[in-house]
């Protein structure tokens, strides 16, 4: 079994531009698996709040003890997990294979009729390799939780 853990994080200018990341003493990078940081999808909206962002993280039943003696850790429920999850780490398209999705649009720029297999490659909702979406949150939190 596992636990879903929301941790707040300190944020710190670097000098010459970034951001360093402090993260709470009770935090064990060994013993969570991250999903998401709050800035993966709002990161202008983080940035203007200042100080501190949220990651999401999944930890053994048995580790979550340690993680929750800070303040700044809390176990959230699977559903506020979803819902700012999906927020945070959306689904993007992404090419798989680049030069499979150039050859099929240069032949659809040439004029030349597409078969169903390449109209799928160009499809992110298709299984085709070429053009596909990133895991959904929502599978990526149950893939996770099953892991440990």
């Amino acid at each position: 079994m596992s636990k879903i853990l929301k941790v707040k994080i300190k944020r710190e200018p670097i000098l010459g531009g970034g951001t360093h990341y402090v993260y709470p003493p009770e935090y064990n990078a060994k013993k969570i698996q991250v999903l998401c940081y709050e800035s993966m999808g709002e990161e202008d909206k983080v940035k203007a709040r200042g100080d501190y962002e949220y990651c999401i993280g999944v930890v053994k039943d048995e580790d979550a003890p340690a993680f929750l003696k800070s303040n700044d850790i809390v176990e959230i429920n699977e559903t506020k997990a979803k819902i700012d999850g999906k927020k945070w780490r959306p689904q993007t398209e992404r090419i798989i294979d680049e030069k499979e999705v150039l050859r099929i649009c240069a032949k659809a720029v040439s004029g030349e009729s597409l078969t169903q297999k390449e109209k799928d490659a160009l499809n992110p909702d298709k299984a085709e390799i070429g053009v596909n979406k990133s895991k959904s949150f929502s599978d990526l939190l149950d893939e996770y939780k099953t892991k440990l």
